[in-house]
């Protein structure tokens, strides 16, 4: 074999073998980075939050879109970049509190075991930045609405509008152009920008009270329908002019009671004649076919009835005006 065909396959052999470690170096790390993924979900889905800090922080110290693009390719790096760095702030959300009016951070006093922590909600999102290349623009509408949710949750609203703002400022004009047009993945870009905005004006703005500027941004929008403008308008004005809830008390209607008609003895008499009168086929004067008076006596009217006293011995007390007409 002469040397020179010799030589040029030593050099395609070497060539094989780089590449196949190359591929495997590929490999373990996508792996890796999915492993921690993996663990850092679990570790905060059961609350073990140190755990779920330490697999977050080493994932994103290992993700960046350009050195995972050459690797991976831009598609499959950019899933894998905004689902770490998604991940990431859930973690920051839930191991820190704000402690300063100034956005500082610092570690709940629930949360042990967790160390180096972002020092705000800016470091976090320049971190971002610089993991997905250095432009704001470039950063995914998914990644940055969870950093813009942070920075509320933790009342810093002026950074959550500086991040927004930089955002919607340094926005490619492929991305502007893709907006506007009815191509493949038009529609969920639309969707994600809308989205944006959405938080930018009934969010962020209100927060700050600058409604102002959200309806001076509405009205400047080239990109955004007729129809999502009117209900933007909507809601702003519901936000600058609440209406007033007012609750509305109960009447009760009060239903007075009718007084009862205590008839006296001599009147229940003449209404038992007149109704004895009024059956004449029954012989009047048995007692039998008389209704009882003693059902249509009040208690008290019952005063001719013995009793026992508590020391034994028997009272009668006098007849009453019934007894005394019964006997007649």
């Amino acid at each position: 074999m002469p040397a020179t065909v010799a030589t040029r396959y030593a050099q395609i052999g070497s060539s094989s073998i780089n590449d196949m470690s190359t591929t495997s170096k590929e490999k373990s790390l996508a792996s890796h980075l999915k492993t921690l993924h993996q663990k850092a979900s679990r570790a905060l889905i059961l609350g073990q939050n140190s755990a779920a800090w330490e697999h977050s922080r080493t994932a994103v110290e290992n993700c960046t879109i350009e050195r995972l693009a050459a690797e991976y390719g831009e598609q499959q790096a950019r899933q894998l970049c905004c689902r770490l760095w998604i991940l990431y702030i859930c973690v920051v959300s839930s191991v820190t509190e704000v402690a300063e009016t100034d956005g500082t951070l610092r570690i709940k006093q629930s949360v042990d075991g967790v160390r180096g922590v972002p020092e705000s909600v800016r470091s976090v999102w320049t971190n971002v930045v610089s993991a997905f290349g250095g432009c704001a623009g470039d950063v995914d509408s998914e990644v940055l609405v969870p950093t813009v949710l942070l920075s509320l949750k933790l009342r810093d609203a002026r950074t959550a509008r500086d991040i927004v703002e930089s955002w919607l400022a340094t926005l490619s004009d492929e991305y502007m152009s893709l907006l506007g047009s009815q191509g493949v993945g038009a529609q969920q870009t639309m969707a994600s920008y809308v989205r944006v905005c959405e938080l930018y004006m009934l969010h962020v703005l209100p927060q700050l009270g600058d409604l102002n500027s959200a309806y001076e941004f509405l009205r400047a929008s080239t990109v955004v329908s007729d129809s999502v403008k009117k209900e933007f308008t909507k809601r702003l004005d519901a936000l600058r002019n609440p209406p007033v809830l007012t609750r509305k008390r109960k009447t009760t209607k009060s239903r007075a009671r009718k007084p009862k008609l205590v008839q006296s003895p001599v009147q229940m008499v003449a209404k038992t004649e007149a109704a004895v009168e009024t059956q004449p086929e029954k012989q009047v004067g048995t007692r039998n076919d008389l209704p009882s008076l003693a059902s249509l006596v009040p208690h008290s009217a019952k005063i001719g009835v013995r009793r026992q006293t508590k020391t034994g011995a028997v009272v009668r007390r006098p007849r009453s005006t019934l007894s005394v007409a019964w006997r007649v």
